[in-house]
């Protein structure tokens, strides 16, 4: 009885191990949300990678405009094109990158939908050049007026550009995929303010910065570390032409002139492309 007993049991016992492998395998590791993030994206749909970003933007300039300019600041400035450039250090941040498989078998296959998530930025927007090396006003009338060069820095904002790019991976199934995209991104900023201190003395002027669409390629690379989990690495270029920045209000104390208290410049505007080079690099999980 025992004997007939043990060979019904262990074909079940096998059974149920080989269904409950069978389904291991096809719902992934049992990590935590995993199942449940399946039951909304699908089983191999969903990717996440975590790690950081160092971008370096190259911002080219087209033109830096006054105007509105007071009758003392006429006397010094010819209204109209200045000479200078802008800049920006570069900055590394911590970043992630979520991606959807789509379910195209067009050339192969390989496609996904990626968006990049990260807090945004601050940017520090310099000058350089006779913008930064030269007063504004250097003499009214003949008469200096001690205004200093404004130096380097001059603003900072805050960035936040949502960007989606469609991706196509080639050699599926192995384990070094590189990868090639393509998107949009908008440039969004807020919080931007002058922080040069000779413009903030008397009054802090008004900053505004166009927000505007823009493109964005990228290649890469993913390598396989287990079944699960990939490292990736990846290099984007995103440009914006022709963002417009806007400072209104613009007051400066002239310490050569006693009988003014401050000498109002007028308003600015700066025109340039905006392109980053940004290098991303993380490890990631697929669903």
């Amino acid at each position: 009885m025992k004997m007939i007993m043990r060979k019904l049991l262990l074909p079940g016992l096998m059974l149920m191990s080989s269904g409950a492998i069978a389904e291991q395998d096809m719902y992934g590791p049992d990590y935590p949300l995993v199942k449940f993030t399946q039951s909304i994206f699908g089983e191999d749909r969903l990717y996440f990678r975590a790690g950081a970003i160092h971008m370096s933007p190259d911002i080219k300039t087209r033109s830096i405009t006054l105007s509105n300019l007071s009758e003392i600041a006429e006397v010094a400035v010819e209204p109209g094109e200045q000479e200078g450039e802008a800049f920006s250090d570069p900055l590394t941040i911590p970043a992630a990158i979520v991606g959807y498989k789509l379910r195209w078998k067009l050339w192969g296959g390989g496609w996904s939908v990626e968006t990049m998530a990260a807090l945004p930025p601050t940017l520090d927007l310099k000058a350089k050049g006779k913008l930064a090396d030269e007063p504004l006003v250097t003499e009214a009338n003949g008469i200096p007026t001690g205004v200093p060069a404004l130096g380097e820095k001059v603003a900072e904002t805050k960035v936040a550009p949502p960007m989606v790019t469609l991706v196509k991976r080639f050699r599926n199934g192995h384990n070094f995929r590189p990868y090639a995209g393509l998107g949009a991104v908008y440039l969004f900023t807020y919080d931007s303010h002058v922080t040069n201190p000779i413009l903030t003395e008397v009054g802090e002027p008004e900053l505004e910065i166009e927000d505007k669409f823009g493109w964005v390629g990228q290649l890469g690379a993913d390598w396989r570390l287990s079944d699960y989990w990939w490292l990736a690495a990846d290099v984007k270029y995103i440009s914006v032409k022709e963002v417009s920045a806007k400072m209104e209000r613009t007051f400066i104390r002239a310490p050569g002139l006693p009988q003014y208290q401050y000498a109002a410049v007028g308003d600015a505007e700066f025109v340039a492309d905006m392109n980053v080079y940004a290098f991303t690099l993380g490890v990631g999980f697929t669903f």
